[in-house]
């Protein structure tokens, strides 16, 4: 999710200078039991064995993938699909970016990104394929035979990625690599079929199902990493450096590299949370921000089921973004002298592994979704780690104030909050319908419900639906079931309206 551009930022260092937080901290947290029995209801997983090799000179990555699927639909299948998202940065007519950010995402000028496909192939045999859809970003595969319900199949890849130089989600910049949505991966099929979205400039146009992920990373032995999942080995030869990384159960799998890391760790019952910052103390700072996020979140919603979790400070002109087990922060936020910023957002991304990694949704259909439940559990951390009282100055002063700024200087009205990524004309409208608006809206479920009745249902929506991708309907039925108070119209009159 990216959390905020430029003028978000301003709106969170304004609110900072309206009031002050005291750095108190209040912990009134009750511990509940780490369960992973969940693990033992998913069907058989889709399983990604990578291998790949970061080349510094070219700024390349040699790929090799063995994909291994089962098809657990009730429809035989004819041709797989999958996302080939760093075509999007192929030419700056198709970039992932608007326009008024070509600029900050670029700052040496615009420098291409893509992914060559060498071959694909089922067993020995070579397969057909087709690249196609918005900006080439989509890959359908036609393996030999329709794959029946049931039925296994694997598919080997050969593929190479240029990385682009820019300081988006995928590229590089002065410090850090940043390695993400960089690999095929597999489409989602749902009830509507594959969903073969392009990768939009507006909010995070990706929707996947959890899999594993087996990868072993070459990189040069000067760059540390941050990434997805557990490291199992490292084994250093000559000048480089070979991890091998083991992942269960999560959506995507991402690298941030860097020379220039200083690593910070801290263990909290079953997960170790590492720091990856340039500079030390800011690192420590973040440090101490994911303990109290993961601490608060694991308490209000259920467990974080994984053993890592990573917060990295990287070259990145947004905010902040949300990967399974690594969230990427920008590294202008540990240079403010305002530490709120920092914080807020390091909360928010960590919000994010409870609302997208752990339960998913269609980010491109349902962005409101997570997106407003990340923003209110944000609002929640700030609540249980420093009072009610600043959780309403931020409520007022900044949800509230960028909602209301939006449509006095944008709209001459309310505009519905569910709708589709291709339906915001601006990030500025998205951030405001999507963020705020959807923020004020949980807010209006808590004050219908009640609190003990909106934790609770927060908590069974979480254990309904870790793992797996829920959607608006699914997160309505599991707040209706935990009141007597009819729900239909507040949801109907904020999500369908435009008051």
């Amino acid at each position: 999710m990216k959390i905020s551009r430029k003028l978000r930022l301003m709106i969170i260092i304004f609110s900072v200078m309206i009031f002050s937080i005291s750095i108190q901290y209040v912990w009134d947290l009750t511990q509940a039991e780490r369960t992973m029995s969940s693990y033992n209801k998913v069907d058989t997983l889709t399983e990604y064995n990578i291998t790949v090799e970061f080349l510094e000179d070219n700024m390349f990555l040699k790929g090799s993938q063995e994909f291994i699927y089962t098809n657990h639909q009730k429809v035989p299948l004819k041709n797989l699909y999958f996302h080939l998202y760093p075509n999007a940065f192929k030419t700056i007519e198709r970039v992932p970016f608007e326009k008024e950010e070509i600029q900050r995402a670029y700052p040496n000028g615009f420098d291409t990104g893509y992914i060559e496909i060498a071959s694909i192939k089922e067993g020995k045999n070579t397969i057909d394929y087709k690249i196609m859809g918005e900006g080439a970003t989509i890959l359908r595969v036609t393996p030999e035979k329709s794959l029946a319900p049931g039925e296994m199949l694997q598919l080997f890849f050969d593929f190479k990625v240029k990385l682009p130089n820019t300081i988006g989600r995928m590229g590089y910049g002065e410090n850090t690599v940043n390695i993400t949505n960089w690999f095929p991966i597999l489409a989602v099929y749902d009830e509507r079929g594959w969903n073969l979205d392009p990768y939009y400039a507006i909010g995070d146009p990706f929707y996947s199902e959890v899999a594993t992920y087996n990868v072993t990373a070459v990189i040069p032995k000067e760059y540390q990493l941050a990434a997805t999942g557990n490291v199992t080995k490292i084994h250093e030869r000559s000048n480089k450096k070979t991890y091998n990384i083991e992942a269960d159960l999560v959506r995507n799998f991402v690298m941030i590299l860097s020379k220039n890391f200083q690593v910070r760790e801290a263990m909290l019952e079953n997960t170790r949370i590492f720091s990856y910052a340039i500079d030390g103390l800011k690192g420590e700072l973040a440090l101490q921000y994911s303990l109290d996020a993961l601490k608060i979140f694991n308490s209000l919603f259920g467990k974080y089921p994984y053993e890592q979790l990573s917060v990295v400070a990287c070259d990145f002109f947004v905010g902040g973004m949300e990967y399974p087990n690594v969230v990427m922060i920008s590294q202008n936020l540990y240079e403010m002298k305002e530490d709120f910023p920092l914080e807020y957002v390091v909360a928010h991304e960590i919000a994010h592994q409870w609302w997208y990694g752990i339960v998913g949704n269609n980010e491109v259909r349902e962005p409101w979704l997570d997106e407003a439940l990340t923003e209110y559990s944000t609002l929640m951390y700030f609540e249980k780690k420093y009072g009610a009282h600043i959780k309403e100055q931020i409520f007022e002063k900044m949800i509230k104030a960028q909602y209301e700024n939006y449509i006095d200087f944008e709209a001459d009205r309310g505009e519905k909050i569910l709708r589709s990524l291709r339906e915001f004309d601006s990030s500025w409208q998205y951030s405001s319908i999507v963020y705020s608006k959807g923020a004020m809206f949980i807010h209006e479920i808590r004050e219908e419900m009640g609190d003990e009745a909106f934790i609770k249902a927060l908590r069974e929506y979480f254990e309904a639906f870790k793992f797996k991708n829920a959607t608006t309907e699914d997160f309505y039925n599991i707040c209706q079931k935990n009141t007597d108070k009819p729900l239909n119209n507040l949801f109907n009159q904020w999500l369908n309206t435009d008051m």
